[in-house]
């Protein structure tokens, strides 16, 4: 399961119904989350630990109870720290067939929110609305539509009331903009980490010079261009030890390793544990 691939194609559903839940923890094989986007809205909760949360050019701090707000097509991605989080990715869509509701949601949709757990605790309507929520997505979705959806419209409810005292602007439209800029490298690093990717290949692909770019590729993803493209690899990697009967050496060709010796090095070095032991 590619949920959080960078350009993610496909839409997040339950059944017929557009909107998923994704509980992960360390046992989940993204538990990390890589720089991505989508079409859909998301929420994220963190349950419990500390994830270190990027959004365009911002970095964020999640604890036990905090709740972040992520509109549409927002690059972002986070680091877990003995995490476990829920992400509720949705399509707002369907909580804006009508005019009035449309005008309570934009702004609340329209930017990032990093609301603090005590400040939830401390207003029982938000509280009722997000913990409802979640209560609503875990009891499971299929079969649960109408109170997933009255969930959700009571948790932006009250959100849009309290949006002045939590709203925080992640990014300038203009910085967005040249956010903008990475996606095509991140994209071609989606579908390319099996081959060989050069920095000029990727700056080329931005627009941008190669200097310049691995200057702001790390300001926006906090890793080097190619300290990344390892980091991918190995959580690609991840994937097919935990879905696949593939060898290692096999698994090691496919990500871009030709050496099996290096890719084990690189592995160790992203997950602490070797490719076979992880499998185990």
């Amino acid at each position: 399961m590619h949920y959080l691939d960078y350009n993610e194609q496909r839409q997040h559903r339950t059944g017929d119904f557009p909107l998923a839940y994704y509980p992960v923890d360390r046992r989940h094989e993204r538990y990390r989350m890589p720089m991505h986007w989508h079409r859909e809205a998301e929420l994220i909760r963190v349950e419990s630990g500390r994830l270190q949360l990027y959004v365009d050019n911002r970095a964020l701090t999640l604890e036990a109870g905090d709740l972040a707000v992520i509109g549409e097509g927002v690059l972002h991605g986070g680091e877990p720290e003995e995490c476990e989080y829920g992400c509720v990715v949705f399509d707002a869509g369907m909580l804006m067939r009508e005019d009035a509701c449309k005008r309570e949601l934009k702004p609340v949709l329209g930017h990032i929110l990093h609301l603090k757990g005590d400040a939830i605790a401390r207003e029982p309507a938000l509280c009722l609305g997000v913990g409802g929520l979640y209560d609503a997505v875990r009891a499971g979705v299929a079969g649960n539509e109408l109170d997933v959806l009255g969930a959700l419209y009571r948790a932006f409810g009250a959100l849009s009331r309290r949006r002045e005292a939590a709203l925080l602007d992640v990014a300038a439209p203009q910085f967005s903009q040249k956010a903008e800029q990475l996606k095509p490298a991140l994209e071609y690093i989606e579908t390319h980490y099996g081959q060989q990717i050069t920095l000029d290949s990727l700056a080329r692909l931005s627009g941008l010079s190669p200097k310049y770019f691995c200057r702001f590729f790390r300001t926006i993803v906090h890793r080097s261009p190619i300290d990344y493209v390892n980091y991918y690899r190995v959580e690609c990697a991840s994937h097919f030890l935990s879905t696949t009967d593939m060898t290692v050496a096999e698994i090691a060709q496919h990500c871009g390793y030709n050496d099996s010796s290096f890719f084990i090095k690189q592995f160790k070095k992203y997950k602490g544990t070797t490719p076979k032991q992880y499998r185990n």
